[in-house]
This record gives C-alpha cells, structure tokens and sequence, in this order.
C-alpha cells in the first residue's frame, strides 16, 4: 500500500555547464591584454640586382663599431681601435660622419650581448646623422 520514496542521490546539473565555460572563455578572451611587440624602426633599401657587382669598401671610409657582451663600446676607425663609454658614442659618430659624409657605419655586437646595447648604439648612430649603417652578424 505504501510506497517507500526513494532518496534522490543528489548531483551535479551538468546541462549548462558547457554555456558557463564559453560564457568564461569569452570573458577572459575579452579582458586580456595582449603585448605587442615593436621592432625595429628601420628602411631597408632596395633588392640588389644579379647582376651588379658586391662594392669593396675602403679603410678610410669604414667605421666599426664593436659591443661586447658587458656593453663596453669599441670603435675601430682608420686602424685605431678606441673604447669609449656609451654615452659619448653619438658625438665620436657625428664628428667622423662630418668629416667624411661617406663613412659606413657597421655595427657588430657580441653573441651574449643584450639586446638593449645593440639598440642603443644604433640609435646613438641614427641620430648622429649616420646614414649608410651595416648591422654585422657573427
């Protein structure tokens, strides 16, 4: 006559519970900020032709520029080789490019150097008014 009810053994819905993780994906997605990276704010010139020649650069009109993994500046020029601190690399670049509006500029930096060294001398360069700069590699 009497029924026993059966206890409900209680669970977890589960029907919704694929519209509470899109509902969680899209909000993280949409307060996220992402980094953009800036590179390197330089104009490359022109492809070379097959058919033109390499160009053989005299002593007197090269210039290079050497840093170290430390961040010590040496600037080799004519044969001379002078270290000299960061900070005055701009004025040493602007008075040989004044002196020679035909000097190339090549910047080489050391394998383990950071990153940082490599930028701030070229824009130590850049803004001594070096216009022909050759960026090395090792």
């Amino acid at each position: 006559m009497f029924r026993r009810k059966r206890k409900d053994m209680g669970g977890i819905p589960t029907a919704s519970m694929s519209d509470v993780a899109f509902l969680l994906l899209v909000f993280f997605l949409s307060t996220t900020k992402f980094d953009i990276k800036k590179g390197l704010g330089i104009v490359l010139p022109a492809v070379a032709q097959a058919d033109m020649k390499k160009v053989k650069l005299k002593d007197e009109n090269l210039t290079k520029v050497w840093i170290d993994k430390e961040g010590q500046v040496t600037v080799i020029s004519g044969g001379v080789d002078e270290q000299i601190p960061m900070n005055q690399l701009e004025a040493k670049i602007k008075r040989l490019v004044t002196q020679n509006p035909d000097m190339v500029i090549s910047l080489k930096t050391d394998r383990k150097s950071k990153y940082q060294f490599m930028v701030m001398a070229l824009d130590k360069i850049q803004a001594a008014g070096a216009e022909k700069i050759s960026l090395s590699t090792n």
